[in-house]
């Protein structure tokens, strides 16, 4: 119940900052101005099995596990605060099935609820060019999903826990108040969940994925 509030609570400041932010100046504001924006980016990203999950994906002989990754966030620009932007954000990965040996397929899908920063270290203003980014994903659940029809075995299962994101975008100005980005982000996450006959298991995963997207 607490992590659903806590989601909840994120989707809320999402929509009330990015409705703020049409009141605000331009992403290209000058000197100590502060500003706000919303951001949108969808891509590719591909995950790599640890504790937990490996041994299932590597005994299948499983294809590569990949799939879209979108994200939605908001950001702030405090006035007087130079280089650096803090945001709240929300992705989710979509995956394509990964197909194993005896007609075997798994997908691994998961969404977070992230605090976000970006360091612009070349631009004082924070508008533009090349950042770094942060991510804290205080809340993150994956769903891995196993079938074969052909034997009519089915398995399911979740958990919950939390990741670090770190990555390197560009930003780049359009007219108004929009912007083209492009970013690499490396995703860490430890989630615990319960799987039927064993208990309580540690899960540990990361993805690494390009995305593309729109400041606005």
């Amino acid at each position: 119940m607490k992590k659903r509030f806590l989601t909840l609570l994120l989707a809320g400041l999402l929509a009330k900052f990015v409705f703020a932010q049409q009141e605000a100046t331009p992403l290209l504001a000058s000197g100590s101005s502060g500003f706000t924006y919303g951001e949108f980016k969808a891509g590719y990203g591909v995950t790599q099995f640890s504790d937990g999950l490996r041994e299932k994906f590597e005994n299948g002989n499983f294809s590569t596990s990949g799939g879209g990754l979108f994200s939605l966030a908001a950001y702030r620009k405090f006035k007087n605060i130079d280089h650096f932007h803090i945001g709240l954000k929300f992705k989710s990965l979509g995956a394509a099935p990964s197909q194993g040996d005896n007609e075997g397929e798994m997908f691994f899908n998961f969404w977070g609820t992230a605090f976000s920063a970006k360091y612009y270290p070349f631009s004082k203003t924070a508008a533009e060019g090349l950042y770094l980014l942060g991510d804290f994903n205080f809340v993150t659940q994956f769903t891995q999903k196993y079938r074969n029809s052909r034997l009519l075995n089915f398995d399911h299962q979740f958990a919950i826990g939390n990741s670090f994101t770190l990555g390197l975008g560009y930003h780049y100005p359009l007219k108004n108040r929009y912007a083209l980005v492009a970013s690499v982000e490396y995703d860490r996450a430890s989630r615990r969940g319960e799987v039927q006959g064993v208990g309580e298991v540690q899960f540990r995963n990361s993805n690494i994925a390009f995305q593309v997207g729109l400041m606005f």
